[in-house]
């Protein structure tokens, strides 16, 4: 009897490892199903993001993205570690989020507005960025914008000298890739020049536009404008 009992519980343990070898397998399974719909739903996401950004579409651009953020998680990294492909990682995500919301607020800076809102949502999405460089220079780029954000205020009041003396101070503090804010020093320039009646101002932000057209090849629908507002 006591042979029989014991083959009894031998049987019903490996019945039960079977059990859970299954349950796990089947856990298995669905997170990798369910990841594979994730990476779809981003990858479509992603996609309408990039069309909306190429379009001008900025803000659309940045509601895909943060939906897509959203898509990141432990079923997805399953999915991934067994599924060929390169994909985006949550980082550079951030990184491009940071990016639409910087153009959103350029976008307005380069109409003389000054912008918080979407300099403080570039921050926060450059918060979780680990590589320490590369969150250096964001952070810089953020902090620039937060001072031409000051600019603009500074000339919707009228203090074009205090303006115009303050935007060589960020110029001194920018970084020399960031393109957004040398088109807006063009801009500014010429807007302090005419409100001033500083045709010496002007001239300096005409070389300046030259500078970026030619030697930089910078050509594009701000630097059109820039070159209208010159001549008009």
């Amino acid at each position: 009897m006591k042979i029989m009992n014991n083959s009894n519980r031998t049987g019903g343990i490996i019945v039960i490892i079977i059990l859970l070898l299954f349950a796990v397998v089947g856990l298995l399974i669905g997170a990798f199903l369910h990841g594979s719909r994730q990476q779809k739903a981003q990858s479509q996401l992603l996609t309408e993001g990039y069309l909306c950004f190429s379009q001008g579409k900025l803000e659309q651009a940045y509601d895909r993205f943060i939906e897509a953020q959203k898509t990141f998680s432990s079923t997805l990294d399953i999915y991934r570690k067994v599924a060929s492909g390169t994909f985006m990682t949550s980082e550079e995500t951030n990184e491009v989020v940071v990016s639409i919301c910087l153009s959103i607020a350029h976008e307005k800076f380069f109409t003389l507005e000054s912008d918080t809102e979407w300099v403080d949502k570039a921050e926060a999405e450059a918060k979780p960025i680990a590589n320490a460089a590369r969150k250096a220079e964001i952070m810089q780029t953020i902090d620039t914008a937060r001072e031409i954000s000051k600019l603009c205020a500074a000339y919707k009041a009228g203090e074009y000298q205090k303006a115009m003396k303050n935007l060589l101070e960020v110029e001194k503090k920018s970084l020399n890739t960031d393109q957004d804010f040398f088109i807006f020093e063009i801009r500014f320039m010429i807007a302090c020049g005419k409100a001033m009646k500083e045709p010496e101002i002007i001239n300096q932000a005409r070389e300046l536009l030259f500078f970026a057209t030619t030697d930089a090849g910078i050509d594009n629908d701000k630097t059109r404008q820039l070159w209208g507002l010159l001549t008009n």
